[in-house]
């Protein structure tokens, strides 16, 4: 569900007509669509992998780690705390349209 929840965050709720203004309507359908199936083959196999047992706390690192091994893991941990960060700057960017479009106001 935290995959769905990045897709769904400042991207699609504030910047969706930004995008279909730069992209037209048939690509940024595309691009929704293509977000989402990577997002649903993301989630799937996060299921898949935690159905190997009881994983304690830890989140996504420990899960995969515990279930693929440590390179696995810590590659995956890697990738997982630049896409945070990437969309922390994301999330800071669409605060800050909303807060200048209710100052113009």
């Amino acid at each position: 569900m935290r995959c769905l929840l990045n897709i769904w965050g400042v991207m699609l709720f504030l910047r969706l007509s930004w995008v279909v203004g730069q992209a037209g309507v048939g690509e940024a359908m595309l691009l929704i669509l293509t977000t989402t199936v990577v997002t649903t083959i993301t989630a799937l196999s996060m299921s898949a992998i935690s159905t190997n047992g009881v994983i304690k706390g830890g989140g996504t690192y420990y899960m995969i780690s515990r279930s693929l091994g440590p390179e696995f893991g810590g590659s995956i941990g890697l990738i997982f705390s630049m896409a945070n960060a990437v969309a922390c700057a994301m999330y800071v960017v669409g605060f800050c349209e909303s807060v200048t479009d209710l100052l113009k106001a």
